[in-house]
């Protein structure tokens, strides 16, 4: 079974992976990186996106955190039912826009059928929060499963979110003498399914933009190598998504175990309140934030590693450099080509070997000299090479004789 240790250990082994990859992008010695291009309107636009979208990230998480009744009514996670109302009703003469047209009804009203309960709750800012705090007072369960999973994720899960119908128990009872389904016996499964889907969607723009900048399309002079950046980006937003998967399994529903049953919870509180109790706001706020980061460092992980070439890329300019140097050898073949059809440039050519030569001859009179050439020779195997080739290129030149003169 999986544990906070393990979950610790994976993404401490994601540190060094990573920093590799910067430090052989930043310190290679090769040429790959030695014909470094400046940046073109490409990458201009792919790094406005990626600090863009960060910021868009920082944006959401700071100017717009997840609605919660009970912060917004200030009361705590263990108040009571008659406390929340009395909070509830400060807060409705503190805002007075917030309560409806037709005032609030009393608790007679509320379960007197012919009350327009269903508009009551839907028509006003104050009958959704009332609707909450009846259903936390009717249901102690749903309080905490409103703590962990958001307000979002509980009201777009329960049955029929307002009404008579919506006040209908959370948690079924299965029949003892019958074996019970899958949702009896795990009531909470609706909501991590749907608290699942809504991370996946908070985390897709990130994925799909480091997609998308990473497809050949964005490939520049500059960052030739782009595309094999996407694997880093795509981890680490992964590794990111499964540890927030594995945090919302994990957290005990119930809010009397989260302090003893949670030991180490890498997420930050926005506004003080306790990250375990609020962990549905704390969780969004720290996924945001999170999001953000792993772009900015995508961002510097495509600028310090995208500029070095692929194999591809050295070979193409490889094939280029050679069929430079071919070029030249031909030219140098014409200009041989043309030295002896001429008999003038023929004879200076012959006179300067023959310098050359005579200047040889005199250095290697010296005994000490020649000494040293010959065991440096014999070491590197460059007089073998040069008394095969000599001869070679003197006859080409037509002065094999010279030796002699």
């Amino acid at each position: 079974m999986l544990s906070s240790g393990l979950i610790e250990f994976l993404l401490y082994l994601l540190v060094p992976v990573v920093l590799v990859n910067f430090l052989q992008g930043r310190h290679s010695s090769d040429s790959s990186r030695a014909r470094r291009k400046p940046l073109s309107r490409v990458d201009y636009f792919v790094y406005s996106s990626l600090v863009g979208v960060a910021i868009a990230y920082f944006g959401l998480a700071t100017l717009s955190p997840p609605s919660n009744v009970i912060k917004r009514i200030g009361a705590s996670p263990y108040s009571a039912c008659y406390e929340l109302r009395e909070r509830l009703s400060a807060y409705g003469k503190a805002h007075p826009k917030a309560i409806p047209a037709g005032g609030i009804p009393s608790i007679a009203n509320k379960n007197d059928r012919s009350f327009d309960l269903l508009n009551y709750y839907m028509g006003s800012e104050y009958g959704k929060m009332d609707f909450l705090i009846d259903r936390f007072c009717t249901f102690p369960e749903d309080r905490d499963a409103y703590l962990k999973f958001g307000e979002d994720v509980f009201m777009n899960s329960i049955a029929s979110s307002f009404g008579p119908r919506g006040m209908s128990p959370r948690i079924a009872m299965p029949n003892k003498a019958t074996q019970g389904d899958f949702i009896t016996e795990y009531p909470d499964i609706g909501f991590l399914l749907y608290s699942v889907a809504s991370q996946f969607f908070t985390y897709l723009p990130a994925f799909v933009l480091v997609g998308l900048v990473t497809t050949p399309f964005f490939v520049s002079e500059f960052a030739p190598s782009r595309v094999y950046v996407r694997p880093w980006g795509v981890i680490t937003l992964a590794v990111l998504f499964f540890a927030d998967i594995y945090w919302l399994f994990m957290v005990p529903t119930q809010a009397k175990l989260r302090p003893t049953g949670v030991s180490t919870l890498w997420i930050i509180s926005p506004d003080g309140y306790s990250s375990i109790m609020f962990y549905a706001d704390s969780a969004s706020y720290t996924r945001k934030i999170f999001i953000a980061v792993c772009l900015i460092a995508f961002f510097f992980m495509d600028y310090l590693t995208s500029s070095r070439q692929t194999d591809i890329q050295l070979l193409k300019q490889c094939i280029e450099d050679q069929t430079a140097v071919l070029s030249y050898s031909k030219d140098h073949t014409v200009l041989e080509t043309a030295v002896l059809l001429s008999d003038r440039l023929r004879e200076r050519m012959t006179a300067m070997w023959r310098r050359e030569k005579r200047a040889r001859d005199k250095l290697f009179a010296d005994s000490d000299f020649k000494a040293k050439y010959e065991k440096t020779a014999l070491e590197t195997k460059s007089k073998q090479w040069v008394d095969h080739n000599a001869p070679v290129a003197l006859e080409r030149f037509g002065i094999g004789g010279v030796g002699s003169q």
